[in-house]
């Protein structure tokens, strides 16, 4: 899939961007695909990762991340590496101006240096366990196109089932990390019955 950021960022949008996700649904074709559906959900990947839920577009955060590094001349891949490797950790932080912190890592994917990702705990951004985002995700995106509740058990099960190859649960609510994730996505798609 051609990445909506620009050479030279590398962004896992499917793992760290809850805007994109939500256009995804919108534009999902009415005839589910479910073995392509599948195989992007592999995308998240399986451990926990930070949500950014910000307002920023994929390519103003990608055009912030270069012309700040331009500006303190460390975009050339040289010198952006050096940077990084100048911290014990392998890593900078940059603020953007939603306040948001973002990561800047070495990239590994070629023409593809600079690697970022939202912070951990900081504004704008919501830490979640992969299966919790995947489960979330394809609840919204079958209620959204279906007209029904991303809440319900019996759609949520046999998701994780046919989709992802989960167990079930016994059941959801909004006090628990999958009912908050349904409906930070239901809130945003505008979906109003979700009980």
């Amino acid at each position: 899939m051609e990445s909506p950021a620009p050479k030279p960022i590398l962004f896992n949008f499917w793992k760290h961007h809850l805007s994109f996700l939500l256009d995804k649904i919108r534009i999902y074709p009415q005839k589910i695909d479910y073995e392509a559906l599948s195989s992007t959900m592999k995308l998240i990947g399986n451990s926990t990762t930070d949500l950014y839920t910000g307002k920023m577009n994929i390519p103003e955060i990608s055009e912030f991340c270069i012309m700040k590094l331009k500006e303190n001349h460390r975009f050339e891949k040289v010198t952006y590496i050096r940077w990084i490797k100048q911290n014990p950790e392998s890593y900078r932080e940059i603020v953007f101006p939603d306040h948001s912190i973002w990561i800047l890592k070495i990239g590994t994917e070629k023409d593809r240096h600079i690697h970022i990702h939202p912070g951990r705990n900081v504004t704008h951004t919501v830490r979640v366990k992969a299966n919790i985002l995947k489960t979330a995700y394809l609840a919204n995106l079958f209620a959204f196109k279906d007209h029904q509740s991303p809440m319900d058990i019996h759609l949520i099960n046999a998701l994780r089932n046919d989709v992802l190859g989960l167990s079930p649960i016994k059941f959801v609510t909004m006090n628990h990390e999958l009912g908050k994730m349904i409906y930070l996505f239901a809130h945003n798609l505008g979906i109003i019955d979700i009980t």
